[in-house]
């Protein structure tokens, strides 16, 4: 996963609408670089212009991507999943 170098006040209002600054300094680890494959098949959130498609596990990114399960709601009212994994997750290293 790639850390992204754009700041907060450069996102698509999408992101900000749902995450706070500090929650996508969280949400940067789970950005897929562009050109790099996907690790599983959901709906990603580009994080230059807005747009959310579809990809399937292994496709390439066509821009710098963030997972939409990433985004907390409610202007960042939700962030559980910054704090919080499923039964069975790994800890990332």
């Amino acid at each position: 996963m790639a850390h992204v170098n754009i700041t907060y006040d450069k996102l698509p209002g999408a992101i900000k609408d749902n995450l706070t600054p500090a929650q996508w300094e969280e949400a940067q680890r789970d950005v897929i670089a562009e050109g790099d494959a996907v690790p599983e098949t959901t709906i990603y959130i580009n994080v230059k212009n807005g747009l959310c498609q579809q990809y399937q596990a292994g496709e390439p990114a066509d821009g710098p991507l963030l997972p939409t399960h990433d985004l907390s709601g409610g202007h960042g009212a939700d962030d559980t999943q910054f704090h919080t994994k499923p039964r069975g997750a790994q800890t990332r290293l």
